[in-house]
Parts: structure tokens; sequence; C-alpha cells
């Protein structure tokens, strides 16, 4: 008797599911959770982000991965915030002590973040970084507190939280960020910032920066200044984008009655503003970035910018 080819084809299928599905449980059982899949700008990267094992403490478990569909589910709450501010996927790894392997609370809780832009990711830093954290050379930028630290790495904001005592989260912190690649478009914004005085404070201002709604993704940094107060703020973009701005600034002045005065250094354009509001400052406009500075030494920081960035004189 003989067996239609299409029969024959479906025998041979139902004999190959039990082969199929064995294979595919020996693959998941090769898991590395060390291993996260994130995203930089233009390419998809897998890196090997997470110790396995690392002062007395081990990685616990497989890591959890969560999108904005269930974020809710890890960060009830918060949920929104993260997502408004560009989040794309979060990863959470667990480690406990090698001697206690068996107990019920982890002593570090890792979180990355994957926030699609540099920029994304230093907003939520400075956002969450509350008045007992201090700065850290850990990533990009990074903040410390009694129990964890908190770092950007190219568009990866990650915490680093501790639960038990002298547990090493800040050697954790140092560690992954070591693994972390150099990003395609790596965080450069703070080496846009003028070399002088001390830094009191760096503040992201995803919108509506100093009260005008076409003042968006703003970085200010405030120095301590010959005993004085300044403030600089920057927004990057295209030299289009830059114009742009220049122009709706420019027309805002005029709508207002604000008084100004327009001058030229090379092919960077100076605008000296006499505000009834904010006083005197300085708005700059270079190729790709659009400097606003405030303070009684604002032409004192105004020539630190040209020192920094090798712009020609008057």
């Amino acid at each position: 008797m003989k067996i239609s080819h299409l029969l024959f084809n479906r025998l041979l299928l139902l004999a190959l599911l039990p082969i199929i599905a064995t294979a595919i449980y020996w693959k998941g059982q090769q898991y590395d959770p060390a291993l996260i899949q994130f995203s930089i700008p233009g390419e998809e990267q897998k890196v090997n982000l997470l110790p396995q094992k690392i002062e007395g403490l081990e990685l616990a478990g497989q890591i959890r991965h969560f999108t904005k569909e269930n974020l809710y589910e890890y960060v009830n709450g918060h949920a929104e915030y993260f997502i408004s501010a560009g989040f794309v996927s979060l990863s959470v790894v667990e480690y406990v002590s090698e001697a206690g392997q068996t107990k019920d609370q982890s002593d570090i809780i890792v979180e990355v973040y994957d926030m699609g832009k540099d920029i994304h990711a230093f907003g939520v830093l400075a956002d969450e970084a509350g008045p007992d954290s201090s700065e850290v050379r850990i990533g990009s930028m990074g903040f410390k507190t009694d129990r964890g630290v908190s770092f950007i790495q190219g568009p990866l904001y990650i915490k680093v939280n501790s639960f038990t005592d002298k547990a090493p989260y800040e050697t954790i912190a140092l560690q992954i960020a070591k693994g972390i690649p150099a990003s395609t478009n790596e965080f450069s914004l703070f080496s846009k910032f003028p070399d002088l005085g001390k830094v009191v404070a760096t503040r992201f201002i995803k919108e509506g920066y100093r009260g005008l709604d076409f003042l968006n993704n703003v970085i200010e940094r405030e120095y301590s200044l010959n005993g004085q107060t300044a403030y600089v703020f920057l927004i990057t973009g295209t030299g289009h984008e830059i114009n742009h701005l220049v122009d709706t600034f420019v027309g805002f002045f005029k709508e207002n009655d604000i008084i100004f005065t327009r001058k030229a250094r090379g092919k960077t354009a100076i605008y000296h503003i006499d505000d009834p509001y904010e006083g005197n400052w300085l708005l700059v406009a270079f190729d790709d970035t659009l400097v606003g500075i405030y303070g009684q030494d604002a032409e004192q920081v105004l020539e630190a910018f040209f020192i920094d960035n090798e712009q020609s004189s008057y």
C-alpha cells in the first residue's frame, strides 16, 4: 500500500517534533546569563556585561527582561516616566553570596536600562540623583549613595543596588562599566563645557528650560566662579537645528521687546541680551551647539569656551 507524498511529510514532521523540542531545550540550557543584548545607534551588540563571580558574590538565576509593554511589572507607578524619557528595554540580574545561595534576599540587584540615546540616559541619571548622592568616576558619569551606584555609559543607564551591609556594589559597578564597548555615538556633551571654576551641579531639563517652550533637552551646568555663580546651558543639534533655534530666540526677543545686540567672532554669532527677567546674559551659536551663559562673569566663561574649542579670535 502506497503512502501519499503529503501524508509522508506529515508523518515525518511528527517524528521530528521530539527532536526539535530537545534541541530547543538544550539551546536554552546553554544561555549565558551574563550576556545582555542592547542597542547602540547603528548596530546591535551582545556583550559580556556582567561578571559571573565577583568579590564573593555570584550571579543568581536568569536575566529578567522588560519592554515598554511590561515595564510596569517591575517599576509600577514609574514606568511612564521611563517610557516618556526614551526607554527601550530593561534587563535585571541579581547577585547573592556564594555562601548564601538558599536565602531569599539578594545581596545586589543590577538594573540595565537601555534608554536609546546617550542624552536620554543622562537625563534619567540627573533626574534620579538625590540630595544624598555624591558624584563618582564610573562610566561617563555616576552618582553614589551608601546603598548603591547609578551611572551612564553610552545609551545605558545602570543601577547597582545593595541590600546587605558591606556588599561591594561600587566594585561591581566599575567592572560593569569596563565591559561596555565605546558607543558609536559617544556621549561628548560634558567635554563641550568649559573647564573653569568649581562645578556645583549638572542638570538635565527635558522640556521648557527657563519657562521657554521651545528650549528642550537642555543640559545646564552651575559653576562657582570668583565667588559668583555662573550658569551655562548647552543644546546640540545639526547646523539647521541650531539656526532654527537662534531664529526662534530672535523672534522671541523682538516679540517681548527684549533688547539684544549681535556680534560675530569668526563664524560664531554672539548675542548680548539685556533681559528684564533674566538680567544680562549671552547666547552663543556654534556650528553644532547653542550655548547660553548667565552670571556676573559671563564674558570670562565665554573666553573659556573659545579657548577650549580653539575658536578664532575677533
